[in-house]
């Protein structure tokens, strides 16, 4: 049975209904984890970023080596370079990453230590709230959940690559 049980332009059969009923749980999921980032990142650290400056921001950190806009493209799964670069613009300005050179010839940003201090403020409020949120959810099991979205995620890009090639007839 759908969750919403609705019908609308997306779906009319069951199938498209259960497709429909899920997509919008996803997107409704993204976006509560983008407030929650920002809302934890505002009273944690003053600032106004938004989720996907501190994707960027944190995407930056990890494994503390600099990354390029190429690998922050490609771990996030984005291709808006454009907004990749107004994010990093963004937190260059407030000094949080700063530009530097990777390999002979390349560019590639890393954390400042202002960005260090930013970045572990919000990781111990996120220990602090959300992981223990989590732990005490016993049902949730977060080792399956996160395979079945590396596997739909995989299905929304073999989708992405036929959307590329449909015809409307």
């Amino acid at each position: 049975m759908a969750l919403f049980n609705m019908t609308w332009h997306l779906a009319k059969t069951e199938d498209e209904i259960k497709v429909t009923d899920f997509e919008l749980q996803l997107w409704r999921v993204f976006y509560s984890f983008l407030r929650w980032q920002q809302e934890c990142e505002k009273n944690v650290n003053g600032t106004q970023l938004t989720g996907q400056d501190l994707a960027v921001l944190h995407i930056v950190r990890m494994k503390d080596r600099p990354k390029s806009i190429v690998d922050i493209a490609r771990l996030l799964n984005r291709d808006d370079n454009f907004n990749i670069q107004y994010s990093i613009k963004k937190l260059m300005k407030m000094q949080l990453i700063e530009r530097v050179k990777i390999f002979s010839k390349s560019v590639g940003y890393q954390v400042t230590p202002a960005g260090i201090q930013n970045t572990d403020a919000m990781a111990l409020a996120r220990k602090e709230i959300l992981i223990k949120m989590l732990a005490n959810d016993t049902e949730l099991k977060l080792e399956t959940i996160t395979g079945m979205l590396v596997r739909i995620k995989e299905i929304y890009e073999q989708a992405e690559h036929a959307a590329a090639s449909y015809l409307n007839n």
